[in-house]
């Protein structure tokens, strides 16, 4: 008993760590490891017979990162298709530190287009403190990291994130798009139409295969919660325990053009500025308070640009993604602050940039990941509709009006424009599993609303729901203590707590 005590004590400074850490750069070791080549397979006889069944699947896994192993698991392209051509997913596994263990704990941190690898590999003694109890595998979904990484042309202005006004003629921006799909497709061929998250769980259980357990512990955040849904609906028995930190909705589709998400972040934008105004120390005070603050950026911005360290310079858009980005949690409300006395007071622009540039995914040299691609062709491979350009701009104006804070960053959002119809759109039913899911939600999370969490519930069935008055995205290890102790319970005891138990932070 004294173990856990001290545990719960302890991970409160360990996960504040990993919070502000995150996205940054990797170890050389991690670097070297990724950077080497992986090749898909089209021809092999040992891979799938001409139904497009597949051989029982394997790993031979190999030492990495000093006490960790990687491997790689074959999986097809199209689970439902002749073809025999196929990719590999690449994994990471941290061993249990205790026999016996309670077998693999399989995490995804969202996205669509984070690296489960690199985040595992990265905080590789945060993981081993947290889950003793279990194999902690880390993974690459298709599409992302060296998972036969897809690819979109890059555009010149993505430095430079665009803002539309309320009847603006967006059909050059409608051109680019359509031009962005196709070579989205041309540069990652099949795969861009395999991408989706209904394959991605089935991938998923081809690595439970190669680990040759019968059932799987699972821990998905944001976006992981979607893959967790599914994988519930096709593979129920395989699931041991399966939380799901950060529900998003089940329904909303790119084509939905719902504001839910978008008021997400007004209310985390509401929270924060209150938390501002009530705290007499706070800087944005000397300005008329946070509300106050941000008018006076926007205004600024509306006539020219700020300077930002390196030549480059923050637009009104980036304004808004950096602004966005550290709502995602409360330990990033401090850069935020510091952000907007650094606008106003000195016309520099550089932290509000680096904000919006983790949130974009650009690198260092100038360079940018493939989240971004990622995110295009998988939220569009979920959906199942393809609405034409006059309902898209009419639906995001509509959401747009709603938004005070951001609504003119949307405004350009075009959908799957460009994108022929899904052939495997998104799927989700009911599921009888052995426990519950354990879906949690916070009243302050920017990025996936409450208003989602029993919306993903009711498409499972088999899940409760339980929630934290706190702020920022994802609960479980980052924004909550309450709920955190809670989820070790279900873990590792495999306790339920009670559908609507909810907690207040500390």
């Amino acid at each position: 008993m004294s173990h856990k005590v001290i545990k719960q004590v302890s991970l409160s400074f360990i996960f504040l760590f990993f919070l502000i850490n995150l996205f940054s750069c990797g170890s050389e070791e991690v670097s070297t490891y990724h950077d080497q080549t992986l090749s898909t397979s089209s021809e092999s006889d040992e891979a799938f017979d001409t139904a497009g069944s597949a051989p029982p699947a394997s790993i031979t896994w190999k030492s990495c990162y000093q006490n960790y192993e990687c491997g790689l698991v074959e999986v097809p392209i199209d689970y439902q298709g002749p073809s025999l051509e196929t990719i590999q997913i690449d994994l990471v596994r941290i061993p249990a530190s205790t026999d016996p263990s309670l077998g693999p704990l399989l995490i995804n941190f969202g996205g669509p287009g984070a690296s489960g690898t690199e985040i595992v590999s990265m905080y590789g003694s945060m993981w081993e403190f947290a889950f003793p109890e279990f194999d902690v595998i880390g993974f690459d979904p298709r599409g992302v990291g060296k998972s036969a990484q897809v690819q979109c042309p890059f555009e010149p202005d993505n430095d430079q994130q665009s803002v539309f006004e309320e009847g603006e003629d967006l059909s050059e921006l409608y051109k680019q798009a359509e031009e962005y799909a196709k070579g989205c497709i041309e540069m990652s061929g099949d795969l861009a139409r395999y991408i989706g998250t209904n394959n991605v769980a089935r991938d998923m259980d081809r690595i439970r295969e190669a680990l040759s357990v019968d059932q799987i512990t699972y821990l998905g955040y944001s976006y992981g919660t979607r893959i967790g849904a599914v994988y519930a609906s096709l593979f129920p028995d395989h699931v041991r325990a399966m939380i799901l930190d950060g529900p998003v909705s089940p329904t909303d589709h790119v084509s939905s053009f719902t504001p839910i998400q978008g008021q997400g972040f007004e209310t985390a934008w509401s929270r924060f500025a209150q938390s501002c105004d009530n705290d007499q120390s706070c800087p944005l005070n000397q300005y008329g308070g946070a509300e106050e603050a941000f008018n006076i950026v926007d205004e600024i911005l509306k006539v020219s640009n700020f300077l930002v360290d390196g030549g480059r310079e923050l637009t009104r858009g980036e304004f808004m993604l950096g602004t966005a980005s550290a709502l995602y949690s409360p330990f990033t409300w401090p850069d935020l602050i510091n952000g907007f006395v650094a606008m106003i007071d000195n016309g520099d622009g550089s932290i509000h940039q680096e904000l919006a540039d983790q949130l974009a995914g650009r690198r260092e040299d100038g360079s940018y990941d493939n989240s971004q691609a990622v995110l295009f062709l998988v939220n569009c491979a979920d959906d199942p509709k393809r609405p034409s350009k006059e309902f898209i701009k009419e639906a995001v104006d509509k959401v747009a009006d709603q938004l005070p804070h951001f609504g003119p960053a949307i405004r350009g959002d075009t959908g799957c424009a460009g994108l022929e119809e899904s052939i495997d759109p998104l799927l989700i039913g009911q599921a009888d599993l052995e426990i519950p899911a354990l879906v949690i939600a916070m009243e302050g999370d920017p990025a996936t609303p409450i208003a989602w969490g029993p919306g993903l519930v009711d498409s499972i069935g088999d899940a409760v729901l339980i929630s934290s008055d706190g702020d920022g995205h994802g609960a479980f290890l980052t924004n909550s203590e309450c709920v955190t102790e809670v989820v070790f319970r279900y873990l590792t005891e495999l306790i339920v707590p009670e559908n609507g138990w909810s907690c207040e932070e500390p």
